[in-house]
């Protein structure tokens, strides 16, 4: 925002920026599935070990389950049931 002055959508914890107005999406939640991604082929010697660390917090910390009252767009969804 500080730099296109293009709005943004961020995390309710976004740290607020002059001039701005944080108006909280409810009613339904939106969701947004994220990914990690990398370029085919590449090898990295971190990457298996980042790969286990997001699964394992994933797993820890319930990232894969819905929230109750959270939307996420038919495409969506669809596009993730092939992954």
């Amino acid at each position: 925002m500080s730099r296109t002055r293009h709005p943004i959508l961020a995390v309710v914890d976004f740290p607020p920026l002059p001039a701005t107005v944080l108006r909280p999406l409810v009613d339904p939640v939106p969701l947004s599935p994220v990914s990690l991604v990398w370029r085919k082929g590449m090898l990295h010697p971190g990457l298996g070990a980042l790969r286990r660390a997001a699964a394992f917090v994933a797993a820890e910390e319930g990232w894969l389950r819905r929230p109750e009252g959270g939307w996420v767009p038919k495409q969506d969804i669809v596009a993730m049931a092939g992954h």
